[in-house]
Parts: structure tokens; C-alpha cells; sequence
């Protein structure tokens, strides 16, 4: 990296180590008060001998076997007399098939969601098959499950209403994350908003079902459909070894109306460091796609099907490989109702010549867990094992896929401006011509969600997640799969004056077209954790150390309120979102001590942009654009060093309060790729000039 490119040191968040124990009482089904924390981040906490000998007496299990720990029946087997089940204190429960049989989550068996591979209970057996919050102690054993990560990922929900402030500890293992006096540092953490499974957001949900049992063996399908979500709790000491997570300390029974966190499970988010020693491998996210919809669109707007065919998919990647030359591949059933079987899968390098779906030599097969087929469950994701392929920088990949079976409708995402190949129904993964395959119509992306390839082992690089809507995506871009703003900022990296023509750091797209990323604030403001999309969509990434978010157009834009109201709910939102990816930490930020990790870290650097004029495609009122204004306004005066002025780039006097855009950025009223490479100008030029306080690295 050029030294005018060179990042700052990265600022360190302090931590501050203080001594608490589990309040004394007992149970109750009346959810009790629970602090709530304020700050960024929770940081890490001594526990007292009391508490863990007070926690010892609670239930206790392995978190890939939580048998023990497991209080409460919430599915149940629909038929003439529906077995035994009550998730609400009204005698109301899931049902178990559109679990097992329809999503795929098969009992006893595992899930992965959001990076996390998670043991699930049995479903429908008319025995306990979930945790209610109780202050039960989950161990995580040495062996036999992942112990170490960036994340814990609990797969939950609630009934009675949401639940609040749910808090509970996590306790690391022997000389693993200690303070500064070289003590033990267990860490405290919180669960924002636990859900409700009815009234909940579907857009946050990891998986929605149809039906609802009652006790009096009648079934209903709710308009909303019972859901269950995934949370994550940033791990403040990530690497560290975790021993057990102790459950909030919440309530020991259901009633109906009264908020209850029920736990199906959780697991620990592996981080982007596999391997150890001389074999360690640092991953970083090279492109990303955004699971955003539940069928991919033909050009004519009618659902994309696929029997048995295999597609192959380019994926135009910003950082290349380093001298190990690994890459591996994520897939993603987010959005899907059913499972989804790959029976086989490569990768290879577009021919620069050809171009299309032919492959520069021969694609290397691709496998998961060492099968070459793998099936992804609804709402579940999949990673595959690394291979050796050398990545440039800025090149095509080519992702080759044979879906099994009929499928009816692919989801993935759905506005990619990027070309789809489908084969003739056969296995054409390990083609290099194109001669089998013919460009589809697909207007959206399937399945395939990322690509990390390994960097320096000691100077890793990182990547920088753009999240944002139609800015971000480039809606209205070239669909040739290369113009969406993470293509246009690598273009600007490579192109810098100041630079050396590499890029440095992985550039991922997190765009979409949802009319709303900004989180729903339901609690306090101060949000400590995640759910979806912003989960699956941004922290999943390969070791994401900067985010860029681009939103609050299309919320403007749908509200009819004063200005005042329009902008301040904007700005509740962005600064929400902006506290809540501040709470997380980077992958590679733990330091050592005598070869002893402590409790300092990075946490992840959040930029905001202020949003550009509405264009001719999309006008708004002179409220809306008031609304605007004030919104950039409160940028500007809230967050120096923290924000891009996307608004100026592309305004007809260069200025954040201009309120039209350049005729130049526009193509029949929409932006066009001018616009989007005027954004990504201004994000380098602000990296170079020092506006920002942590350039991205």
C-alpha cells in the first residue's frame, strides 16, 4: 500500500473490566427489570465466585447438545389429537412439519444461519424442544463444535410480545480474554429486542412458517406467519476461546401476554481465520450479493425456474488472491421456503477473450465438508471448503451450480444488473466452453452470496461492505455486472493518483432495493446486536472492518409527515444503524500479551453518507426535500470525520443542499454509471485527503 494510502493506527476501544454477579431471586414469569447499557459496545466483565457457583445450580447443557437445558414445548405434530405444546400460554404452537418436512431444520440435526452452525432440538415429539430464558449454563466444549469466533448467533423468538433487554453472560476459557492485570474477563451481553413470533418483522425473520396448532387440535395459518430470528452478540475478546454462555436470567414458565424469549439453539460464528500456525489462512470478502427476494424475475416479470440444470453465474470480484492463492464460495437459502440441493458445484476464471460463461481453462470443483453435494434448509447458508485458484484483482469468477431437482422459484437477489447462464438439465459445472450453457433473462441472482479469497497472513487486509439501496446496487446501471458502486469505488481505488493501480482491501456490495435498511427501534436507540438483513448482509462478511452506509431515500420518499418528523426519524435510524455496527469488532483485532489475549479491539468503522438530490425518476415534495436537507445537515453536524458527502458528488453545484443532480449522472431520469463513479470519486478522494478519521483498510 502506497504510504499516502496507508491507513492511521485504528482506534482501540477501551475496556473497562468491573466486578457483578447474577441478581439473587428466583424465577418468575413476569419478565423482571434488566439494565440496559447505553454504550457502543458491553465490554467484558470479572464474575464473581458467587455467581458461578449460584449459575452452577441452574439447568445445564453442551451447545451441540442442549438436551438438558431445554424447559418448554413449542411444536407440535398436527393430526386428530395434536401432541401436547404450548408456546404461549395459550396452548398455541408451531408445527413441526413445516419445520422439518417444508424448511428442512430436521431434529437433532444441525443449521447453519448467518455463519453459524447451530444443533437444533426435536421437533414435535410432544417433548421439550426449546429453552426458555431461565439462566441456564450452555457449555461449549473443546472439541466437537466451534468454540472460538467473531459472534455468538442465538436462533430465537418470542410470545406474549417482544422481548426486551434479555441479558445473560458469556465466560471465556482459561487465558483467554483477560484484562489488563491478566484475570479472567467474562463478558456481559445483551439481546436488544427478542421478537415477537407473530407480531415480529418479517423482514427480519430468518425463517417464517405457515401454520399455527392450537390445543384444541385445530391448525390456522396466520397472515404473518409464526417466525423464528437470528441474533448475534458481538464477541468482544474474537478469537477467544469461549467455555459456556450462560441464558438470561428471564423467566421459568409461559403466560399469556407476557413477553417470553424462547431459544431454539445457538452457535458460535467461525471468524475469518482458519487454520493455525504456518497453516493459518486470513480470509477476506472479495463480492458479495444480497439475499433480498423469495423468486428471481424473468425479464417479463414471471417467476425463474430450473429443473436439474446448472447455472453458472460471473462474479466480477474487487481484491485478488495473495501468494496462497485460496478462494472459497458462500451460498444462501435466506429467502427460500424449502431446501435447496447443489449436486455439484465449480469455480474457475472468465476467459478475458470469450467473455460470456467460458471459463479460461478447466473449472476446479468445488466441495462442502468434502461432499461434492450439499443441502442448504431454508433460511440457512453454506460455505465451501477452500480450493487453490488464482484470483487478479478486478477479474470475472465464474460460480457453476447444478441445481437438483425442480425448483419453482430460486430465491436470491433481486435486482443484480448482472448476466445469468443456464445449461441444457445436466451436470455442466466442469465445462470449459460455453457451448451448453445460453444467457437467461434473470433481472435478479440466485443463491450465490459471497467470495473470499486469502491475504497476507502477516498483514492481512480487510474489507470495506457497502450497505445502502438503490445507491449502493446501481439499479439502473449497466447489467453487465460490473457498474454497481463496488465495482465503480475498485475502479477508483486502481485509478487513484495517489495510489499504486492495486486494490488494497475487498469491496463488497450489500445493496438493494428494499425501501427501508433502517432498523426499527423498538427499545432503546443505543441497539447492541443484530438481526436481519443486516446480519446476513454486512457482519457475515469476510473479515469486514469499515462500513459504508448509504440510506434513508426511499424512507423519505414514502413519508408523508412535516419535515421535521420525516428527517428526524432518518436520523433516529442512521444513527441506530450506526451504533449497532459500531458495537461489533474486526476479525483480526485481538492483541496478545505474554501470548495471552486481552480485552482490547478494534471495532468496526462506520461511515454515513448524506443522500443525494431526488432525481427526475423519483421526485419528491419540497417537504421531502426539506426533509433532506435537514437530514445531511444533521450529518454534518453530528458526525465530522464519520461521513461521505455523497449528496455533493453528484449535485448540479456540487454542494450537499443542491437539490437536483447533474444532468450529466442521468440517463432518462434514473442514474446512470457517471453517477455511480461520481460516488465512488468522492468515497477515494475523502480517504486521500484525510476528511475521514479511519481511512478504510
Amino acid at each position: 500500500m502506497p504510504a499516502s494510502r496507508r491507513p492511521a493506527s485504528r482506534p482501540i476501544a477501551a475496556v473497562v473490566v468491573v466486578a457483578a454477579a447474577l441478581a439473587a431471586g428466583s424465577l418468575t414469569t413476569t419478565a423482571p427489570a434488566h439494565a440496559a447499557s447505553g454504550a457502543p459496545a458491553q465490554p467484558p466483565r470479572a464474575t464473581s465466585h458467587s455467581a458461578r457457583s449460584q449459575s452452577a445450580a441452574r439447568l445445564t447443557c453442551a451447545i451441540n447438545d442442549t438436551s438438558g437445558c431445554l424447559n418448554n414445548t413449542a411444536t407440535s405434530t398436527f393430526t386428530t389429537t395434536t401432541s401436547p405444546a404450548d408456546a404461549d400460554g395459550s396452548g398455541n404452537s408451531f408445527n413441526a412439519a413445516d419445520l422439518t418436512s417444508t424448511a428442512g431444520w430436521q431434529s437433532g440435526k444441525t443449521v447453519t444461519v448467518d455463519g453459524a452452525t447451530i444443533t437444533l432440538p426435536k421437533f414435535g415429539t410432544g417433548t421439550y424442544d426449546n429453552m426458555l430464558a431461565s439462566g441456564q449454563t450452555v457449555t461449549v466444549p473443546s472439541s466437537g463444535a466451534v468454540n472460538t469466533g467473531d459472534a455468538v448467533v442465538f436462533l430465537a423468538f418470542a410470545t406474549g410480545a417482544a422481548a426486551k433487554s434479555v441479558s445473560g453472560t458469556i465466560t471465556y476459557a482459561k487465558n483467554n480474554c483477560l484484562n489488563f492485570n491478566g484475570d479472567p474477563a467474562d463478558q456481559d451481553y445483551s439481546l436488544d429486542t427478542v421478537p415477537d413470533w407473530l407480531s415480529g418483522p418479517s423482514s427480519a425473520a430468518s425463517i417464517t412458517l405457515v401454520h399455527e396448532n392450537h390445543s384444541d387440535n385445530t391448525q390456522t395459518s396466520p397472515s404473518s406467519g409464526p417466525k423464528v430470528y437470528a441474533i448475534s452478540v458481538p464477541l468482544a475478546c474474537p478469537g477467544s476461546v469461549i467455555s459456556s454462555v450462560s441464558l438470561p436470567l428471564f423467566t421459568n414458565g409461559v403466560q399469556t401476554g407476557q413477553p417470553t424469549p424462547h431459544i431454539l439453539g445457538l452457535g458460535i460464528r467461525p471468524m475469518t481465520v482458519t487454520g493455525s500456525g504456518s497453516s493459518a489462512q486470513h480470509w477476506v470478502g472479495t463480492w458479495a450479493s444480497v439475499q433480498d427476494t423469495d423468486k428471481v424475475q424473468l425479464s417479463d416479470d414471471s417467476t425463474a425456474t430450473v429443473n436439474g440444470q446448472t447455472l453458472r453465474i460471473p462474479a466480477h470480484v474487487s481484491i485478488g488472491t495473495d501468494s496462497g492463492d485460496g478462494a472459497r464460495i458462500h451460498l444462501s437459502n435466506a429467502m427460500g421456503a424449502t431446501p435447496v440441493t447443489f449436486d455439484a458445484a465449480s469455480v474457475a476464471l472468465q476467459d478475458n477473450t470469450a467473455l460470456g460463461a467460458t471459463a479460461a481453462s478447466a473449472p476446479t470443483t468445488l466441495t462442502f465438508d468434502g461432499s461434492a453435494s450439499v443441502t442448504i434448509p431454508a433460511g440457512g447458508d453454506a460455505t465451501s471448503d477452500p480450493v487453490t485458484l488464482a484470483v487478479p484483482q478486478q477479474a470475472t469468477v465464474l460460480v457453476s451450480l447444478q441445481v437438483h431437482g425442480s425448483v419453482s422459484a430460486m430465491p436470491g437477489h433481486s435486482v443484480a444488473r448482472t448476466p445469468v447462464w443456464v445449461s441444457d438439465p445436466a451436470n455442466r459445472t466442469s465445462d470449459t466452453a460455453a457451448a451448453h450453457y445460453m444467457q437467461t433473462t434473470y433481472t435478479g441472482l440466485p443463491y450465490l452470496s459471497g467470495i473470499d479469497v486469502t491475504t497476507s497472513t502477516s498483514n492481512p487486509t480487510g474489507s470495506l461492505v457497502l450497505y445502502g439501496d438503490q445507491s449502493v446496487n446501481g439499479d439502473t446501471a449497466s447489467a453487465d455486472g460490473r457498474h454497481h458502486l463496488s465495482d465503480a469505488i475498485t475502479n477508483a481505488l486502481v485509478n487513484d493518483p495517489h495510489g499504486d493501480t492495486s486494490v488494497d482491501y475487498g469491496v463488497l456490495n450489500a445493496g438493494t432495493n428494499s425501501n427501508s435498511l433502517l432498523p426499527q427501534i423498538t427499545n432503546s436507540p443505543n441497539l447492541l446486536n443484530a438481526l436481519n438483513p443486516l446480519d446476513r448482509n454486512v457482519l457475515v462478511q469476510g473479515n469486514v472492518r469499515t462500513v459504508l452506509v448509504s440510506t434513508g431515500a426511499a424512507d423519505l420518499l414514502n413519508c408523508t409527515s412535516n419535515a421535521n418528523t420525516c428527517a428526524t426519524d432518518v436520523e433516529k435510524g442512521l444513527a441506530a444503524l450506526k451504533t449497532q455496527l459500531n458495537s461489533y469488532y474486526t476479525d483480526d483485532s485481538q492483541i496478545y500479551i505474554n501470548q495471552q489475549p486481552i480485552t482490547q479491539n478494534s471495532n468496526i468503522t462506520v461511515y454515513l453518507a448524506t443522500i443525494p438530490p431526488f432525481t427526475a425518476a423519483h421526485p419528491g415534495t419540497a417537504t421531502q426535500e426539506a426533509a433532506r436537507e435537514q437530514v445531511n445537515n444533521y450529518l454534518f453536524d453530528n458526525y465530522p470525520g464519520e461521513f461521505i458527502d455523497f449528496a455533493a458528488a453528484v449535485s448540479t453545484d456540487g454542494t450537499t443542499t443542491s437539490s437536483t443532480v447533474k444532468a450529466t449522472d442521468l440517463s432518462d431520469g434514473n442514474p446512470s454509471d457517471a453517477y455511480y463513479a461520481d460516488l465512488a470519486g468522492r468515497y477515494v478522494n475523502d480517504a486521500d485527503s484525510g476528511a475521514l478519521i479511519d481511512p478504510p483498510n
